[in-house]
């Protein structure tokens, strides 16, 4: 007894390239494309009933089938994709655990790909007429080719870069097809020459710059090291474009608020002739003095109530030449800061005893 299905039944499955997985199909039709010679009998091929999946070669009954047509000769159906198999027709009963993930299947039996690709596609018709490109249909890209070199009439450089890819048709002819022209104007010698100049003196600046922002952020660590000497831990930094908010705690629940000028000049030489504005506030709850608007002598220390929080505030502002904290190499000299700085905040903070 055939333990084959009914040929004329659309139940078989190949693979014809990696995870490329297709059917149901007739066992009548993959057997004549394989006597044509238009499918390998290598192909893996599973129907309901097989234990595993199989190739038309190997499997004995169509093995057979397969010689007795080749042996007659007879002319292989022509191809057309089988019709859904009809409404009362069962569907096909679950592929074994490889029909599901061919890829185990797909690296025993590895399906040529020419001949998968012919057996996907409709075969072509006998002596085909020319086509144009864009009614061909592509099969496979088979190379890209850059071609370039122009020169303009005033004698500027012009490349024009033309891709043309070849495309493999049906019918293993090669279709050129230009996909995309660009032109690319070259720059001169000279002009190249000035950008690069450009972009050296741009980075010298940029190098000053650097060196500006370094010495600045050295100052800020070192004022928030002189306050720290003081037993103020810092709670909040903003950084603005022309100054930096410090706010520090106390242990006794008092606030110190420093506003720092930024340090700028247009050379870092000249910085150690340059200075910034100080700002120092100290604010506390158990002053019970009275408000102190100072003389408005430069360097007086304030004292203003506020009602909301019912915290006093004492403040004094000033300017530090930076060539008393900074060296010829933009180095800070931390004990200077801390010796001027914490004398303001203790004279300050004094206000408020």
């Amino acid at each position: 007894m055939s333990s084959l299905p009914p040929l004329e039944d659309s139940v078989a499955y190949v693979v014809v390239g990696p995870n490329d997985q297709r059917g149901p199909y007739t066992l009548e039709l993959l057997v004549s494309e394989v006597a044509a010679g238009r499918l390998a009998d290598t192909t893996p091929v599973w129907w309901p009933g097989l234990a595993d999946w199989t190739t038309l070669g190997v499997h004995p009954e169509t093995a057979v089938l397969i010689e007795t047509r080749r042996n007659m000769a007879a002319p292989a159906p022509e191809w057309a994709q089988p019709a859904p198999a009809p409404a009362p027709a069962p569907a096909p009963a679950p592929a074994p655990a490889a029909y599901a993930a061919p890829a185990p299947a797909a690296e025993t039996f590895a399906a040529p790909a020419p001949a998968a690709e012919t057996f996907a596609a409709p075969a072509p018709a006998p002596a085909p007429a020319p086509v144009e490109p864009a009614q061909v249909e592509v099969v496979e890209i088979v190379e890209t080719i850059a071609v370039a070199e122009l020169v303009a009439d005033d004698g500027t450089v012009v490349t024009e870069i033309v891709d043309v890819t070849d495309f493999l048709a049906e019918d293993g002819s090669v279709v050129a097809e230009i996909l995309d022209v660009t032109e690319i104007v070259e720059i001169d010698p000279q002009t190249l020459a000035d950008y690069e100049a450009l972009v050296a003196r741009s980075s010298q600046r940029a190098n000053l710059h650097e060196q500006m922002e370094l010495a600045d952020e050295s100052l800020v660590l070192a004022v928030i090291t002189a306050a720290g000497e003081f037993g103020f831990g810092l709670d909040d930094r903003t950084d603005l474009e022309r100054s930096h908010e410090l706010r520090f705690g106390e242990a006794s629940g008092d606030l110190l608020e420093i506003e720092l000028g930024r340090v700028a000049a247009q050379r870092p030489e000249d910085v150690r002739f340059a200075h910034v504005p100080l700002t120092v506030s100290y604010r506390s709850g158990s002053y019970q003095g009275e408000a102190d608007p100072g003389d408005g002598s430069h360097g007086a220390v304030t004292i203003s109530a506020d009602e909301w929080t019912g915290q006093s505030a004492s403040a004094a502002s000033l300017f530090l030449d930076l060539h008393t904290y900074f060296d010829e190499d933009l180095l800070v000299d931390f004990a200077a800061v801390q010796r001027d700085l914490g004398a303001t905040i203790a004279v300050v903070r004094g206000k408020l005893s």
